[in-house]
């Protein structure tokens, strides 16, 4: 049995490499042109995870150009919260370990691929 089971796996590793050999070798221009695509495709997943999508309609307002920019919200520290301050005072500033003074605003990144200036609005 264990004969039968040794032939059987021969004859297919030899079945295998008859027809690995005929495959015609790897043209190097389509191996090229397969890994410029690549490329291409890890450049605007950077620029998108960077930058956001690009927002057709809207203008530069440094360049002018339309069509080029980018844009994504953020979130920014904006100052000092009153309402943070108040809580720290009436709990002796146990709410500041958990919470801090500082506010975060939602703000929209927009970014231009033409003169690559970057702004918040």
């Amino acid at each position: 049995m264990d004969t039968i089971m040794l032939l059987i796996t021969i004859a297919v590793v030899l079945y295998v490499i008859f027809w690995v050999s005929k495959l015609p070798p790897a043209d190097p221009e389509e191996v090229r042109k397969k890994r410029e695509a690549f490329e291409r495709q890890l450049a605007t997943r950077h620029q998108i995870d960077t930058y956001g999508y690009i927002s057709p309609a809207m203008i530069c307002p440094h360049c002018q150009t339309k069509g080029q920019i980018s844009t994504k919200p953020v979130k920014r520290k904006k100052g000092v919260s009153g309402a943070k301050v108040t809580g720290a005072l009436l709990t002796f500033g146990v709410s500041m370990l958990a919470t801090g003074l500082s506010r975060k605003e939602g703000l929209t990144q927009a970014h231009c691929g033409n003169c690559n200036s970057t702004w918040d609005f």
